[in-house]
């Protein structure tokens, strides 16, 4: 499809705003006069307004759009400011200290099952003051209730009385690691604290609202489902598909649909508010010959879309879709069929001005460029191709949608998550049909309940679609190469990538040729610049042990050698290992590593090991985990101790002699406090990795 400038006003809008709430945001910016610039551009756009409607002749249209453009972005600034929670007087954090602790608390989304824990995201609307008076608060927290009974039938909604020692969320412990401290603050939750079994009380709960109905109708359909034959992997499938539930998804599960591309489906999301969407403009067409039915017909469509999107748990993911099939439905009632740029750019602006963070979700950057992708390359891939049968013709129109979606995606997916499925063409010719099939299966299956036979006839059927599908997925994880991991890029190449897209599409629709040159140039420049990452990295040597609960480990680099020492327990642990370890791996271009055990006598050309003492060329370590029979080693570079029972320190000092002193996140609470007596400058002493975070020792 053409772009049509004139004809798509809102994205003229929109990239500036964008602009300016990405530099507030990566420059902090507080301060209220921002607003000062925002309402000058403002007024000197309505008088520039003002003053061409009476000489339309000397209007500009490059002075309209640079003051356009400058307005907006001082807009964008200016939402970040106003929006940012703990820039308010009214924060919670502005009225706690050390003793106080106590909060009214509302439960702003569904609660999540933990394996020790149910996770809450709460509102705080009262601190409890030195004088035993409530005070008026705003501000989101993170809350981990004991789990147990009680906890386990918090409901969004609830209003709880909590006492709680909130903390700030820790800073990434390990390189490379997510930041889940950012990702909270880009969601306005700056704290979390843990709550005991004792230490809160439900005050109120039933009370009605949208949400609070809503999520115990989906705890109802979850039980539907159950009742009428789900179970397992089908189970997990089905709610995550049809009703966004997806904490009874396993990693092993997760992955495989990782590996084959396709996790879009297990996320409720714009394939399936798109099918929800076609299917009731299908069923409500008959009020398409009817003009007095018109807008009926819309208020039926949007009722639907959003009880769905409420049911559903109003996701980001969710609500960006529902809005933007919303103004599809809005504009088609009113006749205006503007193009879908128009109106992809009219519903993200809506939703930035609400929350102006949702630009630095990943879910809203892919669904985006996903649909941007589809709409602009699909026709473009499925023209260079014409096929005859029918069938094939399906086939070939699906792939071309996969194909367009990856093709605006893949960077974002090389940046977040380090990885590329080979073989999502091939996965999508049957999950997207098979989502159809099941989101239909599920509905008839929720609007039969009432009829049992009839019911377990759908829950039948849907029990086998999803295990079908199931079976593909997994097949598909099991081919050669379904999943490449391990590919790093910067977010500037990430940038230089679009940049490239970008220039085809420009060149396409300019017919200019130097706009691909300019493409060739820049991605001869990444070319480059990964030469030049490779060449530095194989001058690499480091040692490194990461924070892993309760897990020693030892971490041995040498250019593209990769050498761990950990328990077999963790290094076959998936999601531990990715979590914590691989991304600092995939940063380094590292190749698999060497895994040994620490019993294991170690000889390689970078490393020797034996009885826990281990020489990686310059530099000694002693790992001291065995107290029941301490070796004597003398002077070290490195003193490792994860002895999860106590060791007298004075008594280790007499064994090794350490230039540094690392205490893992395992080993016993009492070492880190006989150390703190010992050493009254830590820093240059001793590391703990419990409250420093992982130890890098570059060489």
């Amino acid at each position: 499809m053409t772009i049509n400038w004139k004809n798509s006003p809102l994205i003229r809008l929109i990239i500036p705003m964008i602009a300016g709430i990405l530099v507030a945001i990566y420059s902090e910016l507080q301060s209220i006069y921002w607003v000062v610039p925002m309402l000058g551009a403002i007024a000197l756009l309505g008088s520039y307004l003002l003053y061409i409607k009476y000489r339309p002749a000397l209007r500009k249209e490059f002075v309209f759009g640079g003051i356009t453009l400058i307005a907006f972005f001082f807009v964008g600034i200016n939402l970040i400011i106003f929006k940012t929670a703990e820039y308010r007087t009214t924060h919670y954090q502005n009225f706690t200290n050390e003793y106080q602790n106590n909060y009214l608390v509302e439960v702003s989304e569904i609660p999540k099952e933990k394996p020790n824990s149910v996770q809450v995201v709460a509102k705080i609307n009262a601190v409890k003051q030195e004088n035993d008076q409530w005070i008026s608060s705003t501000g989101q927290v993170l809350l981990y209730f004991k789990k147990d009974s009680a906890s386990l039938n918090i409901l969004q909604g609830d209003i709880i009385y909590v006492e709680s020692d909130l903390q700030d969320i820790n800073e990434p412990q390990n390189p490379g690691q997510f930041n889940y401290k950012q990702y909270l603050s880009f969601n306005q939750i700056y704290q979390q604290g843990f709550v005991q079994q004792n230490d809160w009380k439900l005050l109120s709960s039933g009370h009605f609202s949208i949400i609070s109905y809503a999520s115990v109708l989906r705890d109802r359909l979850l039980e539907t489902l159950k009742h009428h034959g789900l179970s397992d992997d089908e189970l997990a499938v089905a709610s995550a598909l049809i009703l966004g539930y997806k904490d009874d998804l396993d990693n092993e599960l997760k992955h495989s649909y990782s590996s084959a591309g396709a996790t879009h489906v297990l996320a409720v999301s714009g394939l399936h508010v798109g099918i929800i969407f076609l299917a009731i403009s299908f069923v409500l067409g008959v009020f398409d010959k009817n003009e007095k039915l018109t807008f009926t017909r819309l208020f039926i469509v949007l009722g639907i879309l959003w009880s769905y999107a409420t049911i559903t748990g109003l996701s980001p993911s969710v609500v960006r879709a529902a809005t933007m099939f919303s103004f599809v439905a809005v504009g088609k009632a009113f006749k205006r069929d503007s193009n879908i740029y128009n109106t992809l750019a009219g519903s993200a602006l809506v939703l930035l001005i609400i929350n102006p963070y949702l630009i630095m979700e990943v879910g809203f950057q892919l669904s985006y460029l996903a649909v941007l992708g589809i709409v602009y390359f699909q026709k473009i891939i499925y023209r260079r191709l014409y096929v005859k049968n029918k069938l094939l013709d399906y086939v070939w129109t699906i792939t071309s949608v996969s194909i367009a979606a990856q093709l605006t995606t893949f960077p974002l997916g090389l940046l977040y998550f380090h990885q590329f499925p080979t073989y999502f063409f091939i996965s999508n010719l049957v999950v997207i049909p098979a989502a159809m099939i099941i989101i239909a299966l599920g509905i008839g299956l929720f609007l039969t309940s009432w009829a049992p036979p009839v019911a377990s006839v759908f829950g039948f059927l849907l029990t086998w679609v999803i295990y079908g599908m199931n079976w593909v997925v997994k097949s598909i994880d099991q081919l050669p190469v379904s999943l490449i991991e391990g590919i790093s890029i910067s977010i500037l190449e990430c940038w230089m990538i679009y940049a490239i897209i970008v220039l085809f599409v420009i060149s396409k629709e300019s017919r200019k040729l130097v706009y691909l040159n300019w493409g060739m140039i820049l991605f001869a420049l990444i070319l480059t610049n990964d030469h030049i990452e490779d060449t530095r990295h194989h001058f690499t040597k480091e040692i490194v042990f990461y924070s892993v609960k309760d897990e020693p480990n030892i971490n041995f680099v040498d250019g593209k050698t990769n050498i761990l020492i950990s328990s077999d327990q963790l290094y076959q642990d998936r999601s531990t290992m990715l979590f914590n370890i691989k991304h600092h791996w995939f940063d380094l271009d590292l190749n698999t590593p060497q895994h040994f055990l620490f019993d294991e006598v170690i000889q390689t050309k970078q490393l020797l090991g034996k009885n826990n003492f281990y020489q990686f060329y310059d530099q000694t370590i002693y790992h001291f985990t065995n107290t029941s029979n301490p070796v004597k080693v003398g002077k070290v570079d490195l003193l490792y101790i994860s002895a999860q029972d106590y060791y007298p320190v004075d008594n280790i000092l007499q064994l090794a002699e350490p230039e540094l002193i690392i205490l893992s996140n395992g080993c016993h609470w009492q070492y880190h406090k006989e150390l703190e007596k010992i050493y009254p400058t830590p820093k240059d002493h001793y590391h703990d990795i419990k409250h420093q975070g992982a130890y890098v020792k570059s060489l």
